[in-house]
C-alpha cells in the first residue's frame, strides 16, 4: 500500500503541475502513467508524460519534463515523498529514485500487516458472484475443468483479498438435452448387459463410467427394468447424483470450496424460464420459424447469430435456461457483478448472453464473461486427445494424483485464460529449478529455514538501520516486496490471476540471488539483523501470494 500511496500522490502532483502551468484539462492527464522501470538503474518509478504531451503543449518533451521537475521540487506534497532524487532521461522520461526511508517503511508495513499485506478495500464490499467450472455432470471432470477451476478459484481469492464480497458458485446442468443423452447412453449399456446386440447411440457417452453405472444398476434391479417406459429417467435418478457427488469430491480435493451449487432444474420448477420467454415476447425480440422459437440478437453484439430459445418439441434450450439463471443472479439475488468463467466451446454464447442480459436492464459492466482456451496435455513429448464422450479424457482425479494440487493450480495460472495452453507433464514432475512451482516453493522454504531458529520476536525493528541494506540484491528484493499490493490490485482490476504467478517467479528469483550473494549471518550484527528482517518479510509476502493461488508454502524441501 505504501508504494501505491506514493504513486497516487505523484500522479496528483504531476497533474497539478500540468494544470497550473498549461491550464489544461486534457483527457490524458486523468490517466497519467507511472511505470516501474525494468531495472532500478533507471529509478524505481518513471513517467513518460512529457513525451505523450509534447504535441498538445507544443514544446519538446525535455522542456516539459524540466518544467514538471522544477515545479515538483517546490511542492510541499512532493517534498514529503521519500524521493532521493529525480532526473530527466533519454528523450524526456522523468525518473524518480526512492530513498532508504522508503525501503524501511516497506519492511515495517509488511511486518505490521502480516497475512493482510497486499489486501485492500478496492472492492468496497461489492457483491460478486463467480461461476466457474460448472462441468456437465454426465461424466468425470477432465484437465480442461482443472484449468477453469484454478483460474476461477484464484480470481475469487484475489477479489476477496481486495475487498469484494465474493461468492463462488457451480451451475449444475441437471436438465436438458445433455441429460437426455446421458439417460439414453445409460439405458443402452444396461440393455446390452442382457442383449449384447443392442445398438448403442452414435452420439452417446462411451466412457467406462457409463458402463459402471449400468452394471451397478443391474446388480440392484437385475432385468426387471428392461421393459419399463421410464427406464432412462430411473437410470438418470440413479447415476446423476453419484456423478455430482464425485465432482464435489474432486473439487474439494482440488481445494475448491463453493458457496452454492445452483441446479438448473430449479429454474424449471419455479417456471422462471417461461417467465423470461414471455418477457422477450413482449419486447419483440423473439420470432417463430418452423415451429421453433428463436431469439433475435442485436447485430451490435459480437457473434450475433440468432439462437433457438424453444425447440420444435416444446423443450427450452440451454440458452433459455441460462438467461433465466442470469436473471436470478442479478434480479433475484442482487449481485453487483457476475463473472462467468466458461470453456472455449461457449465462445459463440458470449454476445448473445450479453445482449439478453442487457434486455433485463442490467448494465454491461456488471457481467464479465471470460472464455478459457483449451488445454493440451503433453506426455513424453506427445499430445493426448481428450473427449468426455469418447471416454478417452484424462480425468481430473487421475491428473491431480499424478502432478499434485500445488503444481496444477500454479501452472494453470501461468498463462492468460484467453490463450491455448500446453501442460507439460514431464516438466511438472521435475523437482528442480526448471519447474516454476518448485522454484517458488523452494524460495519460501529456503527463506523460512534462515529465520526458523532465530530469536526475532523481541527485537525493536523500528530502530533498524535499513541504510545498511544498500546493495543491488537487497534493494531489488525489497522493492519487489513493495510491489505486491500493486500487483494484487491490478489483478483485481483486470480479473487476471496470472499476474500473481509471474510476480512470484520474479520475487523468488530476486530472493535466490540475494541468498547467493549475501550472507544473512555475518560479522556485522546490525547488518545480520537487517537481513534477517528482510528474510522474515520475504517469507510473509511469498506466503501471502501463494495463498492467493491456493498453493502451499512449504517450510522445508
Amino acid at each position: 500500500m505504501y508504494l501505491i500511496s506514493i504513486i497516487k500522490t505523484l500522479k496528483l502532483e504531476i497533474k497539478n503541475v500540468l494544470n497550473k502551468t498549461f491550464s489544461c484539462e486534457s483527457e490524458f492527464i486523468k490517466d497519467i502513467l507511472i511505470d516501474i522501470p525494468s531495472r532500478r538503474i533507471h529509478g524505481e518509478l518513471s513517467t513518460n508524460i512529457a513525451l505523450i504531451s509534447a504535441k498538445i503543449f507544443k514544446k519538446s518533451p525535455r522542456e516539459i519534463a524540466d518544467i514538471i521537475l522544477k515545479n515538483l521540487e517546490i511542492s510541499k506534497q512532493f517534498k514529503s515523498l521519500p524521493i532521493l532524487k529525480s532526473e530527466i532521461a533519454g528523450a524526456g522520461f522523468v525518473n524518480f529514485f526512492l530513498n532508504s526511508e522508503f525501503y524501511k517503511k516497506v519492511l515495517i508495513e509488511i511486518n505490521e500487516m502480516k497475512n493482510h499485506y497486499g489486501s485492500s478495500g478496492l472492492g468496497k464490499k461489492k457483491k460478486v458472484l463467480i461461476e466457474f467450472v460448472s462441468a456437465n455432470p454426465t461424466g468425470p471432470m477432465h484437465i480442461g475443468n482443472a484449468r477453469l477451476g484454478a483460474l476461477g478459484d484464484c480470481l475469487a481469492n484475489i477479489l476477496k483479498f481486495s475487498g469484494f464480497e465474493v461468492y463462488k458458485e457451480f451451475y449444475v446442468n441437471d436438465s436438458g438435452n445433455q441429460i437426455k443423452k446421458f439417460g439414453e447412453s445409460l439405458a443402452a449399456r444396461y440393455i446390452q448387459i442382457f442383449d449384447p446386440s443392442f445398438k448403442f447411440p452414435e452420439d452417446g457417452y462411451q466412457g467406462e463410467d457409463i458402463i459402471e453405472h449400468a452394471q451397478k444398476f443391474s446388480e440392484i434391479y437385475g432385468n426387471k427394468m428392461l421393459n419399463k417406459k421410464n427406464l432412462e429417467d430411473k437410470l438418470i435418478e440413479f447415476a446423476l447424483p453419484k456423478n455430482i457427488e464425485e465432482i464435489k469430491k474432486d473439487l474439494i480435493n482440488y481445494r475448491i470450496f463453493y458457496d452454492n451449487w445452483f441446479y438448473e432444474s430449479e429454474l424449471y420448477k419455479n417456471d422462471k424460464i417461461n417467465a423470461i420467454i414471455s418477457k422477450f415476447k413482449e419486447l419483440g425480440v423473439v420470432y417463430e420459424k418452423e415451429n421453433t422459437l428463436w431469439f433475435k440478437v442485436n447485430s451490435d453484439y459480437k457473434n450475433s447469430k440468432d439462437e433457438v430459445l424453444v425447440r420444435s418439441n416444446g423443450i427450452p434450450t440451454y440458452f433459455a435456461s441460462d438467461i433465466a439463471y442470469h436473471a436470478n443472479k442479478f434480479l433475484t439475488r442482487k449481485f453487483d457483478i457476475c463473472i462467468n468463467i466458461w470453456g472455449a466451446d461457449h465462445h459463440g454464447h458470449v454476445g448473445r448472453m450479453e445482449y439478453a442480459v442487457s434486455l433485463l436492464g442490467i448494465g454491461k459492466k456488471k457481467l464479465k464473461i471470460m472464455i478459457v482456451q483449451l488445454v493440451r496435455l503433453i506426455r513424453n513429448g506427445e499430445t493426448e486427445r481428450m473427449s468426455k464422450r469418447s471416454g478417452k479424457s484424462e480425468t481430473l482425479k487421475s491428473f491431480l494424483e499424478t502432478v499434485g494440487v500445488d503444481c496444477a493450480r500454479f501452472i494453470f495460472n501461468m498463462q492468460n485464460f484467453d490463450s491455448k495452453m500446453d501442460f507439460d507433464l514431464d516438466l511438472a514432475l521435475k523437482n528442480d529449478f526448471s519447474n516454476p512451482v518448485y522454484y517458488v516453493q523452494y524460495a519460501h522454504a529456503r527463506a523460512f529455514k534462515i529465520i526458523k531458529n532465530k530469536e526475532t520476536e523481541n527485537f525493536d525493528y523500528n530502530n533498524l538501520n535499513i541504510q545498511l541494506l544498500n546493495s543491488e540484491e537487497e534493494q531489488d528484493l525489497i522493492f519487489a516486496l513493495a510491489c505486491f499490493p500493486k500487483e494484487v490490485t491490478e489483478c483485481a482490476q483486470t480479473y487476471d490471476s496470472t499476474k500473481i504467478t509471474r510476480y512470484l517467479i520474479n520475487l523468488s528469483s530476486l530472493f535466490h540471488k540475494f541468498y547467493n550473494f549475501k550472507r544473512v549471518k555475518c560479522e556485522n550484527y546490525e547488518i545480520s539483523i537487517c537481513r534477517l528482517f528482510l528474510c522474515i518479510q520475504t517469507v510473509q509476502t511469498l506466503k501471502n501470494a501463494l495463498n492467493l493461488l491456493g498453493v502451499s508454502a512449504p517450510e522445508d524441501m
